[in-house]
C-alpha cells in the first residue's frame, strides 16, 4: 500500500509559517533531535500533514505500513484486536510522540492500529520520501536512518527487559502456587 493509499486524504500545503511550525515540531521529536535547524528546513517540506476526528483510524492493524507519524496535537490509541475482534489499548499516545518507525524500513504490516481519540493534528514521514531524500540529499538521509536504527536498538532492548521481567515473574509466581516450569 503505498502512502497516498494509506492517507487517502493527505493535506500538502505549508507555507512558510507552518515550515517553521513544523521545524520546531520536528526538532522535539527523537527521531530528528539530532538533525541541525537547516536539515530540519531541509526536511520540512516533505513532512505530511492531515486532521482527524475522534475515533478515527489514523492506521489499521494489518494494513502495509508506509510511514511514520508524529502527533503534532491531539492524542490517539494504540489498539491491537485480539483473536475474538475484541480491541484491546495499549498504550495511549500524545502532543509530540511518534509510531510507525519500523514502516521507514520494512513496510510490514501494521502490528496494531491507532486510533485518534480527539481532534488531532497528525504529520506523516513516508518511506518512499526518506528514499527520495537518501538520494538527493544522502548525508541528511544517513543521519536520520542512522537515528532510526539506533531508537530501534532502544526500544529492541526495553522490550527484551520487559520479557524478562515477565519471564521472572511468571517463575515466581509458579514457585508460590507450587507448579513446576
Amino acid at each position: 500500500m503505498a502512502a497516498d493509499e494509506e492517507w487517502g486524504s493527505v493535506v500538502y500545503d505549508a507555507d512558510s509559517g507552518e515550515s517553521e511550525d513544523i521545524v520546531q515540531v520536528l526538532s522535539r521529536a527523537r527521531l530528528f533531535d539530532t538533525l541541525t535547524g537547516y536539515e530540519l528546513w531541509k526536511l520540512a517540506p516533505i513532512i505530511h500533514h492531515r486532521f482527524y476526528l475522534p475515533r478515527e483510524v489514523i492506521v489499521r492493524q494489518g494494513a502495509p505500513g508506509a510511514g511514520l507519524f508524529i502527533i503534532l496535537d491531539g492524542s490517539a490509541d494504540v489498539v491491537l484486536q485480539d483473536s475474538n475482534g475484541e480491541d484491546i489499548v495499549l498504550a495511549a499516545l500524545g502532543e509530540g510522540q511518534m509510531f510507525g518507525e519500523i514502516s521507514l524500513v520494512d513496510g510490514a504490516p501494521r502490528a496494531a492500529s491507532v486510533i485518534s481519540t480527539t481532534r488531532s493534528h497528525i504529520l506523516g514521514f513516508f518511506k518512499a520520501d526518506l528514499m527520495e531524500l537518501v538520494e538527493h540529499s544522502p548525508t541528511l538521509g544517513f543521519k536520520i536512518l542512522y537515528r532510526l536504527t539506533q531508537l530501534l536498538s532502544e526500544k529492541f532492548s526495553e522490550s527484551l527487559t520487559e520479557f524478562r521481567d515477565q519471564e521472572k515473574l511468571i517463575r515466581l509466581s509458579k514457585r508460590a502456587t507450587g507448579q513446576s516450569g
